[in-house]
């Protein structure tokens, strides 16, 4: 699941797993929201009225662009994202700088010493905004809502190890998932295929937020969900507008906050101009952003954010055998001024493949391999094509002018080190099925996280045989190490394996890393205490405000 500037802050997903029934594949689907990165400016909306300058005792002031829904299971953007976390809660969360799981709707969690059953026991206050006590009945009908053949949820794979997902989503001849059960109206079993660790953190993603089927299969004239729901979390959602949304915490949360007051933008740069004229608190802001914020506004920050942009190399083509001739590749390009000039402060080049902020990151997992290095790379090149020129390559990517701009710097960086390649630009929707159709060759790839854990950033892209595995990268050690890693009982003997499994992939030579991209916003000097996660959303339970 990825973006820049607007950031995307949620994941897109495939929901098949079989050669059956194969949509496309998460990484790939993640380049629709990558490919908003550093494209988000416009100009000022002059016919939209400014927020009240005079704060309101209490009432954090948010501008962000305008949700297409509030509906968790279709949250893509981060707006979307950013107000489904406070308007729903899932089975856990993470706490603030840490991204340890906490509990949420969960009291507490339990697995089996394998780690192929899980129990979550719901806390006994945890109730809809309409007073109805949450049960487990309402976490299987959320989980259900991803998993169902069709659906149009960017979270799906992530969750396809759940017992009888093949027959529920990809063949169709389940009526529910069989892997999901309750023992009692409180607990929620969960039995999966294979061992999983992390389940509890997968689970705290916002788009996990527990839903309740009678207000989303609500007929007219009762509200529509997507625009008016009944959520599960720390907010409700009071009044809302065209222009405007007003949210009050939920009955019983502790919160300093006396509600949240979101004034809806068409664009980041609309919020930012609110946010510079004093009339919000925090805002989306775009990465383009000539003006510096003045002192006495705030602060202006970039944040990590859980989304990667690279290059992978077709391992089945011929051309990419020789990992030498990879690695030659990589060090040709110089990621570093492709970041600067193409992406500016809306990204970081990458330095591996768990990105930085997430719990067991690298520090420089890649090395000396992924060093900006013209001479080494001419070298290899000599080395694997001694006595011809090395093969002419295609450059694969879905066409618009960020990424036209990203492979052009590529194609310049392999010319000076003697490699001819061609750019191959491909409409968004061809390109889709064209980078799973086999003739793909060094094709533009994107991912997002869903959970903080190597494991969301590894096991998927590296595992030998799974779907989104697209570079078709294979190594028993790897995927010995990423089983482990799902498994182990010890963290940090599961870190480790992890750990060790990204630096074997580097050495490998599946993919350019390129960049990670980051949030940008801005806040107000009243605030205190908004910590912006690697999902590009915070839990304003916490917010404190100097009235």
């Amino acid at each position: 699941m990825m973006t820049g500037p607007p950031v995307p802050t949620a994941p897109a997903r495939d929901p098949s797993r079989t050669s059956g029934h194969r949509p496309t594949t998460f990484a790939v689907a993640m380049l629709a929201l990558l490919g908003l990165v550093a494209v988000a400016c416009s100009s000022p909306d002059s016919s939209r009225s400014s927020a009240a300058t005079k704060p309101p005792e209490g009432i954090l002031r948010l501008g962000l662009v305008t949700p297409g829904s509030l509906d968790p299971a279709q949250a893509r953007s981060q707006s979307e994202v950013l107000l489904v976390d406070q308007l729903f809660d899932g089975l856990t969360a993470y706490e603030a700088g840490t991204l340890a799981v906490k509990p949420a709707l969960a009291a507490s969690w339990q697995p089996s010493p394998d780690f192929k059953r899980w129990e979550f026991t719901l806390r006994a206050d945890a109730v809809f905004g309409n007073g109805r006590q949450v049960t487990a009945a309402d976490v299987k009908y959320t989980i259900e809502r991803h998993a169902r053949r069709g659906s149009t949820s960017q979270a799906v794979s992530q969750i396809a190890l759940i017992g009888g997902f093949q027959a529920f989503n990809v063949t169709g001849k389940a009526t529910d998932l069989a892997g999901i059960s309750s023992p009692a109206p409180n607990v929620v079993r969960f039995d999966l295929d294979e061992p999983l660790a992390a389940l509890p953190a997968l689970l705290g993603n916002p788009i996990y937020g527990v839903v309740p089927r009678e207000a989303v299969e609500a007929i007219p004239p009762a509200p529509i969900f997507a625009k008016q729901p009944v959520g599960s979390g720390p907010f409700v959602l009071k009044t809302r507008t065209d222009a405007e949304m007003n949210l009050v915490p939920a009955a019983g949360v502790k919160t300093e906050l006396k509600g949240i007051d979101v004034f809806l933008a068409k664009d980041s740069t609309n919020a930012y101009s609110d946010f510079l004229r004093g009339g919000v608190d925090w805002a989306e802001a775009p990465n383009d952003q000539i003006e510096l914020v003045p002192a006495a506004r705030g602060r202006d920050d970039y944040h990590p954010y859980a989304g990667e942009l690279f290059y992978g190399f077709n391992l089945k083509n011929p051309k990419f055998a020789d990992r030498r001739f990879r690695e030659a590749i990589v060090r040709a390009v110089d990621r570093d001024a492709i970041i600067r000039v193409v992406y500016g402060a809306s990204a970081l080049p990458a330095v591996g493949l768990v990105l930085q902020g997430i719990p067991g990151a690298q520090p420089d997992p890649c090395g000396d391999i992924c060093r900006y290095d013209p001479p080494r790379a001419k070298a290899l090149v000599k080395e694997v094509f001694p006595d011809r020129p090395p093969p002419e390559i295609n450059i694969d990517f879905d066409d618009d002018p960020t990424q036209r701009a990203v492979a052009e710097a590529v194609q310049a960086n392999l010319r000076s080190v003697g490699i001819n390649a061609n750019l191959r630009p491909h409409a968004f929707g061809d390109y889709l099925t064209f980078a799973l159709s086999g003739a793909q060759e060094l094709f533009r790839l994107g991912w997002i996280g869903t959970y903080p854990d190597p494991d969301a950033f590894l096991t998927p892209l590296y595992l030998a045989g799974v779907t989104d595995n697209v570079t078709g990268f294979a190594s028993p050690e790897v995927d010995g190490l990423l089983r482990q890693g799902r498994s182990d009982p010890d963290g940090a003997k599961r870190t480790a394996a992890f750990q060790q499994a990204e630096k074997i992939v580097m050495s490998q030579v599946p993919v350019v890393p390129l960049a990670q991209f980051q949030t940008h916003a801005v806040t107000g000097p009243r605030v205190r205490d908004l910590a912006v996660s690697v999902f590009g959303t915070f839990d304003a339970t916490q917010v404190r405000l100097d009235d």
